[in-house]
């Protein structure tokens, strides 16, 4: 059977745990351009903002014309957060399941026998470890459980054998498919396809002359009730990042310092597990005002994770504290531009 596991308005809902106090108000997560004060769109909102039809994409001045500034609390986004929470939710899911690969910061397709049973498990223990609900689709196919997990939110779980997988998807309207965009929608809506059983109607050689060969086959086989096997292979990781929060608000370099030592080792054990050696680290610091900022640096040299950049991190925290006069709350370090150690550039 196959799991899709999907976290509940993931960045919204990372918002609210780290903010007790705005517990029932509208949380919307926002890119800002900067421009103006409220130049940007959203990028999450928590199904409180949803109701009131605040939705991701919308741009941040019209939001706020729908949310009472009274109930609602707007915030940037804070990706170096959501990757930590990511990463915690990642190590728990691949310790229960067979087989397991990340389709985004807040999905995971996984292949297991454990059906409902591991389904339920995760969710408890997601909850249990980051304090975040998820739901679940499991399925005969990886379509059927990603499109059982949108069926169930939120906080949900939706279990289908062959027959309500059929039914499910059968019965959706082409649009909700993963997979079919707007303007595919749009050009089966003009031949008379609403739902995904109106697919089987249509001759197999005008869905390749209509939308290429690959998606043409893609589209019949989907109509016809043949929805895929595997959840594919993992993507190369671009980097790995720790992160961690500090003891208590300081300025203070060596405990900063101590800090990144102490999530240093645990990056470069991945490192070493993995044979890759870097050529450039960053530090993280998350500042009393809830923004986040990055220091970096690059080496002409790939280092492994034996060298010592002591040094380094040392000249970057520096550097920060010299620019910023705010308090650091929680810091990290990243590792990327990854090389093989045979010397073979896989990223960037």
């Amino acid at each position: 059977m196959y799991l899709h596991i999907d976290m509940d308005y993931f960045f919204a809902q990372a918002e609210e745990i780290r903010r007790p106090m705005a517990k029932g108000k509208i949380i919307v997560v926002c890119v800002y351009s900067g421009r103006t004060e409220d130049s940007g769109v959203v990028s999450a909102v928590n199904y409180i903002g949803r109701e009131i039809g605040i939705r991701a994409g919308m741009p941040i001045a019209f939001a706020k014309k729908r949310a009472p500034p009274a109930d609602s609390v707007f915030l940037p986004v804070d990706r170096e957060y959501y990757a930590e929470l990511s990463f915690r939710i990642d190590e728990i899911i691949r310790k229960r399941c067979a087989k397991t690969v990340q389709a985004s910061i807040d999905e995971w397709n996984c292949e297991d026998d454990g059906g409902e049973a591991k389904a339920r498990e995760l969710r408890g223990e997601i909850k249990k470890a980051v304090g975040l609900t998820c739901s679940i689709g499991v399925a005969p196919s990886p379509l059927g459980a990603k499109m059982a997990a949108a069926r169930a939110k939120p906080d949900g779980l939706l279990v289908l054998d062959k027959e309500g997988e059929r039914k499910l998807i059968d019965c959706s309207p082409v649009e909700k498919v993963p997979g079919i965009g707007p303007k595919t929608a749009a050009a089966l809506n003009e031949v008379r396809v609403v739902a995904v059983r109106d697919i089987r109607k249509l001759d197999p050689v005008m869905l390749a002359e209509t939308f290429g060969k690959k998606s043409g086959a893609w589209l019949h086989a989907l109509g016809s009730g043949f929805y895929g096997e595997g959840i594919g292979e993992e993507k190369e990781q671009e980097e790995v990042s720790r992160i961690g929060t500090l003891k208590e608000k300081t300025r203070d370099a060596y405990m900063v310092l101590a800090k990144l030592l102490e999530l240093e080792k645990d990056a470069k054990e991945w490192l070493m597990e993995m044979k890759k050696s870097y050529k450039t680290v960053g530090i993280i610091f998350a500042t009393e005002d809830l923004k986040t900022h990055t220091k970096s640096m690059s080496f002409r040299n790939p280092k492994t994770w034996g060298e010592d950049i002591t040094k380094e991190k040392e000249a970057l925290v520096k550097e920060f504290l010299s620019e910023n006069p705010l308090e650091v709350r929680r810091v990290g370090i990243r590792f990327g531009n990854f090389m093989d150690l045979g010397g073979q550039t896989t990223l960037f």
